[in-house]
């Protein structure tokens, strides 16, 4: 892990980055002083007719001379079954505020001594996944799993209750799901007096029902919430919201 470690540490302006076991580069001219290295975002990411390499689309900064020059992979490690990289550019104009505020395409090449064989790549700290002839980058919720096909999975369930304004340690207790429509309750703060009872903390804990609605970004997404039994405050907002879900509960 020291060595995914030392890869971290060197993005960003990466100056004086090398590949394990490489020489130190011997003094440039003052003109090549001026060249500083960063990191060159990565967009695509396909299979090449070799099995050992990756073509990888970068974005170059652009458009004046002097803005990028040798995109390149200045670390490479293979660790857990994954291969971590940094793919990197020089720039003498970079820190200049408007001198470069575009960008172009460019490619880089990534080559291991052995196949690939569809392991995960860590470009730049951001995981990318095979699929086919390309590589997508790893979804920012659930990594390089495969999202759960099922909407009322539990996974999914636990990403909607981290987008409410509730404590972090608030688990939802799902009442009804249909894949498009969900209502579950959540607390507040289950533990509101913290791990042990403290004098003068008032234990019990605030309680609401929350109603969600399947969005194709995807996700759940919050319609209402209430602390009444029944169907009235969603049916208020969003009559559309099945009845059977929701009209014999009680109040949370």
């Amino acid at each position: 892990m020291r060595r995914i470690a030392t890869a971290l540490l060197c993005l960003g302006v990466l100056v004086g980055c090398a590949q394990p076991g490489a020489e130190p580069s011997a003094a440039g001219s003052a003109a090549d002083a001026d060249w500083v290295t960063y990191q060159a975002d990565v967009t695509a990411v396909r299979v090449s007719d070799d099995p050992r390499s990756l073509v990888l689309t970068v974005a170059l900064l652009g458009d004046a001379d002097g803005c990028s020059r040798d995109p390149r992979i200045e670390y490479f490690v293979e660790e857990n079954n994954h291969i971590f990289a940094n793919v990197v550019q020089d720039s003498r104009l970079s820190a200049v505020v408007g001198a470069c505020p575009t960008h172009t395409p460019g490619e880089v090449r990534l080559t291991a001594p052995g196949p690939i064989d569809g392991r995960i790549v860590v470009l730049n700290q951001h995981p990318w996944k095979p699929d086919g002839d390309e590589y997508h980058p790893c979804d920012a919720t659930f990594g390089c799993d495969p999202m759960p096909a099922d909407h009322c999975d539990r996974a999914w369930i636990d990403v909607a209750v981290g987008g409410l304004d509730v404590s972090r340690h608030s688990v939802g207790s799902v009442e009804g799901c249909d894949g498009t429509w969900l209502v579950m309750t959540v607390p507040f703060d289950p533990v509101p007096c913290g791990a042990e009872a403290r004098s003068g903390c008032d234990p019990s804990t605030n309680v609401r029902r929350y109603f969600l609605r399947w969005s194709d970004q995807p996700g759940w997404r919050m319609i209402t919430s209430s602390t009444q039994a029944g169907c009235g405050s969603v049916h208020t907002v969003e009559p559309a919201f099945p009845g059977k879900l929701c009209a014999d509960l009680p109040r949370p």
